[in-house]
């Protein structure tokens, strides 16, 4: 396989961060490079986009690579491949997608997308998502963290539940949750908000 020939050719460093990195997007399906600490491991993978394509593939994923966005996507191709949300978690997934969308369209492609806590908060009693106007804390720190281990958001200051705590929204968000427009969002938020749609999700379309 031509993959495996470029994988001989890799020197020993490589073929350690080959694997490190093979096994994070298979723990975390995304690697984006507006994260510092993933930025590395970005351009490794534009690097060597053959090499683990063809990997992935053989076991059974799928390497998306999007230099526009400056994103790394490791899909799983299996029904098997599923995420258990809890509705909570969807609709604060679909909250902070709808933000990045609608402050995205302010911005150019490169500036970063940051909110506050207190901007979900805002938007959930906005939308009616909610029965009580803010979020428990317990909830979103959960939730929060959940989030963060996929690389949809980064949190800016130690305190998430502080409604001033800074959310550094990844365009990540775009590729995690495949809808159409505000329009489709607010939509798909009533219908959470009448509990009309469970939570079950996959690595392909994590809120579909």
């Amino acid at each position: 396989m031509e993959w495996m020939a470029k994988l001989e050719q890799l020197n020993q460093r490589e073929r350690d961060d080959f694997a490190r990195i093979v096994n994070r997007l298979l723990a975390s399906t995304f690697l984006t490079k507006q994260q510092e600490a993933s930025r590395r491991d970005y351009y490794f993978v534009e690097r060597n986009e053959a090499l683990i394509a063809g990997y992935l593939k053989v076991i059974g994923w799928e390497l998306i690579v999007d230099r526009s966005y400056g994103i790394v996507q490791a899909s799983g191709l299996q029904a098997g491949n599923r995420l258990q949300l809890r509705l909570i978690d969807s609709v604060l997934l679909l909250l902070l997608r709808l933000i990045y969308e609608e402050r995205r369209k302010q911005l150019t492609l490169t500036a970063e997308v940051v909110c506050q806590v207190q901007d979900l908060h805002d938007k959930a009693a906005q939308l009616r998502v909610r029965e009580r106007a803010v979020i428990e804390k317990k909830v979103l720190k959960e939730a929060i963290a959940l989030f963060r281990r996929y690389s949809l958001v980064e949190q800016l200051d130690d305190d998430v539940t502080d409604p001033r705590c800074r959310l550094l929204l990844l365009p990540t968000l775009l590729f995690a949750v495949k809808l159409d427009g505000i329009q489709e969002l607010h939509d798909r938020l009533v219908a959470y908000a009448e509990g009309g749609e469970s939570a079950e999700v996959d690595d392909r379309d994590p809120v579909d």
